[in-house]
């Protein structure tokens, strides 16, 4: 049975730099990122080298069993209004069947309890229903919509605009971290 306990949140070491890298070429990820194209390995660097330069960026990596399975960016921290926006994917599609959810809460739980953030946002491609499903299961709202904002296949797609609050947070997770156990429950396939 996997439980949540399984699962931690870490920081990206020099061993996980390459894998990242592969995680973000991915053909189950790039697709539903806000940039497609094929990163190569010398822009992945400087992006890294970029973030950790970065007050207002926070990467960390999600750990099963010791094992890299997810990543999860924080982005645009703003100390003086106590927001973010956050991005997210499960990299290794052979994790266990809740794994996307079991990273979410970790990753709220620390954004909430060991940052001073108020408020999570998201930008979610409108045709990516996984997402945004994920998001209302998590508590977050939408809140807008920035219409026909980005080129994919040759067409503009909707950018949806989401958010939690700290307090939406407190009242949903512990619900949800009980949801994980009672999925997994003698299933450990993803």
């Amino acid at each position: 049975m996997t439980s949540i306990h399984d699962y931690r949140l870490g920081d990206l070491g020099r061993n996980e730099i390459n894998l990242v890298w592969e995680w973000r070429n991915a053909d189950h990820i790039r697709p539903f990122m806000n940039h497609d194209d094929l990163i190569p390995l010398e822009e992945h660097y400087r992006w890294l080298e970029a973030v950790q330069k970065d007050a207002g960026k926070l990467i960390k990596l999600c750990f099963y069993q010791e094992k890299p399975v997810g990543f999860v960016n924080f982005s645009h921290i703003d100390p003086k209004n106590q927001t973010c926006e956050w991005g997210f994917y499960i990299g290794d599609t052979s994790c266990p069947r809740g794994s996307g959810k079991a990273m979410g809460i970790l990753a709220l739980d620390y954004i909430f309890k060991e940052r001073p953030m108020r408020k999570v946002c998201a930008q979610i491609l409108d045709f990516n229903r996984r997402s945004l499903s994920y998001h209302h299961k998590l508590g977050f709202a939408e809140e807008g919509r920035l219409v026909k904002q980005l080129l994919k296949n040759n067409q503009y797609i909707d950018v949806v605009l989401m958010g939690l609050f700290k307090e939406q947070w407190e009242k949903q997770s512990e619900f949800l971290k009980e949801e994980v156990v009672r999925a997994n429950e003698g299933n450990n396939d993803r």
